[in-house]
């Protein structure tokens, strides 16, 4: 079993999934309802967030992006499908703001044991397809990797 992440869970069906042994001490939320969760942020990617969710509920799974920040999306790729808002979506299709470059120097900014089997070389930015969709009166866009 990977111990990258840390699993605390909040109430019955509420999960607080952690990267702690990075500086960035990432969080993300299952939260799991009666037909399915919502996973919130996926992580920085250097381990398979997709594994831990599949651990916590059988129930299909939608990931849904707060920001689109590098250590909020690294897990999308781990998922078929994901949210991010419209105001966002070209961060993820067109142009990603930070070069790749300036991510990888963050993510090993400060020295710690990444999980086995991840190397930095091979470290991407999330890339997607797009269809636009309007959920609560705001735009998303349902995103899915490339």
């Amino acid at each position: 079993m990977n111990d990258w992440f840390t699993i605390e869970q909040i109430d019955a069906d509420t999960y607080a999934i952690s990267e702690y042994k990075h500086w960035e001490q990432t969080h993300c939320y299952l939260v799991c309802g009666t037909d399915r969760a919502v996973l919130i942020d996926t992580g920085l990617g250097v381990a398979n967030i997709w594994e831990v969710v599949g651990r916590l509920t059988a129930l299909p799974v939608m990931a849904v992006t707060t920001h689109v920040h590098w250590n909020h999306i690294g897990g999308h790729k781990y998922f078929d499908s994901v949210a991010v808002h419209n105001a966002e979506k070209d961060w993820l299709s067109v142009k990603f703001p930070i070069p790749l470059s300036v991510v990888k120097s963050n993510l090993m900014w400060e020295p710690c044991e990444f999980p086995c089997g991840f190397s930095i070389d091979d470290y991407e930015i999330f890339r997607v397809r797009r269809k636009e969709f309007c959920m609560m009166g705001i735009v998303w866009t349902w995103v899915t990797g490339s």
